[in-house]
């Protein structure tokens, strides 16, 4: 409750407050005096000031909230799992510690016309869970009795364990400029007489997006186009001509886009630059007021590369060139309100702009791919190992003698899996093989023991994460007072490859 709202005379209390915010009731009831300010509004005005002034509010050494896993990433339909930590240095009284978990789209921008502005917002929830753990009922109030609402926690480390599965038809986290979709964490100490104290933290959920299901994911495409208008001085200086083409258009966060382009300056004029771009446009959908839907589009450039001058005449090729997709945020099939596309781009100059449809999923293309991938992971573990070998004298220390609580680590942090050409996993693993299986482990970063993932697809590798190609954004909204946990995010993204 905004002071100044239910006080008129509030600027003069808050002048004369500010020197008596520590003393008793006595000398509260002076100042209000002299304010004017009832005597039946002096515990509303106490308690508005215990708020603000930090000396005053009752202080957590720590209240966090720590997900098991440490990337904080979890697929749709996967149970995520955590512990609220709570450490005390001095006793505190908490009736409650309550948790929520809430997912949710929102769209929200100002739309301006002359003098007049129109807000635009529309939300879509997905879930919103809330629990009491009990935990603060296993101890009493001052005079012990459990009974008591007004429980006493005492001193030291406290830690709350929950879990939850998360439903199977989330979209996955997306951060923008004009909407987003977010998934939190709360953990709220509810105190008598006081304002709750709360620590938020938001996870990344990746939605399930198998870009396998899309036909056209490993079709090649291609585009063409011509300019017949070169003019310098009114006289016609001839025709450009652009190809592009991919051999798929399907893709996850962290491969190579490879295309091939050709340009024909069959003009006398030298074009400056050829430019290939991946571009990302999203379409944000909201209401007003009245009920008036609108939309709202933002085009973003993820990756470019750039080539010199084509001269008057002549031919230039781009010949397998390769574009790494960033970690960005999937196609969002599930959200009603946001929607996300990529394209691939090139423009020659002066102007001429050819562009091909690029879909970005979740889940890559299986069969050959995937096992090229981890065949080629597998022949270059064995030329580290040769390498390795020669250099120590043929005294390779075996997987037994090695760091034990390495090879212990990667066993519980990744599998490897080698599929053959049927997609069938290749048991028959021999002595050098093991070895070759923990320089893999070595290499991956996290692996979600008992994910959705490897139960949809059990032959797929383990993914690992990167942060959002866009950074972190602020996650603090209007009318929220989180005192703990985290007030910037980035979502993370799935990625297969090194």
């Amino acid at each position: 409750m905004a002071v100044g709202a239910a006080f008129p005379t509030a600027s003069r209390f808050l002048e004369a407050a500010n020197a008596f915010i520590g003393q008793t009731i006595r000398d509260q009831t002076a100042v209000a005096s002299d304010c004017a300010i009832p005597r039946r509004d002096i515990a509303k005005i106490s308690i508005s000031f215990r708020a603000v002034d930090g000396d005053v509010m009752v202080q957590l050494e720590t209240f966090d909230i720590e997900f098991s896993n440490p990337e904080h990433v979890y697929f749709a339909g996967q149970e995520i799992s955590g512990k609220i930590i709570l450490i005390l240095k001095e006793a505190k009284k908490i009736n409650e510690i309550l948790l929520e978990l809430k997912g949710r789209a929102r769209t929200y921008w100002t739309k301006h016309s002359g003098k007049s502005r129109k807000h635009c917002s529309d939300s879509e929830p997905y879930f919103c869970e809330q629990f009491n753990t009990n935990y603060t009922h296993r101890f009493g109030g001052a005079s012990g009795d459990r009974s008591d609402p007004e429980r006493i926690i005492p001193v030291g480390r406290h830690e709350v364990p929950f879990s939850y599965t998360l439903p199977k038809t989330l979209p996955s986290s997306f951060e923008g400029e004009f909407g987003c979709i977010r998934y939190t964490c709360k953990a709220i100490c509810e105190r008598p007489w006081d304002f709750d104290i709360t620590s938020r933290r938001a996870f990344t959920i990746v939605g399930i997006e198998d870009i396998n299901e899309d036909p056209r994911a490993k079709d090649p495409a291609s585009v063409s186009d011509s300019n017949y208008n070169i003019r310098f001085c009114c006289r016609k200086q001839g025709t450009i001509s652009v190809d592009l083409s991919v051999d798929r258009i399907g893709y996850t966060p962290g491969e190579l886009i490879e295309l091939t382009a050709l340009i024909k300056n069959d003009s006398q004029k030298t074009l400056r630059n050829s430019c290939a771009r991946i571009k990302q446009h999203v379409c944000y959908r909201a209401k007003t007021f009245a009920g008036h839907e609108h939309t709202k589009t933002a085009n973003k450039v993820i990756a470019k590369r750039e080539k010199g001058e084509i001269a008057p005449r002549s031919t230039f090729k781009w010949e397998h060139e390769k574009i790494a997709l960033p970690s960005v945020p999937p196609k969002l099939t599930r959200c009603r309100i946001i929607d996300v596309t990529y394209s691939l781009e090139l423009e020659v100059d002066p102007g001429i702009v050819v562009s091909l449809p690029i879909i970005v999923g979740t889940i890559p293309l299986l069969g050959e791919g995937i096992l090229r991938s981890q065949l080629r992971e597998k022949a270059s573990c064995e030329r580290e190992l040769r390498h390795s070998r020669q250099t120590n004298g043929g005294n390779m220390k075996s997987p037994s003698s090695m760091g034990k609580s390495t090879l212990e680590e990667s066993e519980s942090i990744v599998q490897v899996m080698v599929t053959d050409e049927s997609g069938q996993v290749v048991d028959d693993v021999n002595n050098e093989d093991e070895e070759i299986a923990a320089q893999l482990a070595a290499r991956k970063r996290v692996r979600m023991p008992s994910s959705i993932l490897s139960e949809l697809y059990p032959t797929l590798p383990s993914p690992y994460y990167r942060e959002s190609f866009f950074g972190a954004v602020e996650i603090s909204e209007d009318k929220e007072s989180v005192q703990y946990g985290e007030h910037r995010f980035a979502p993370k993204y799935p990625v297969y490859c090194d």
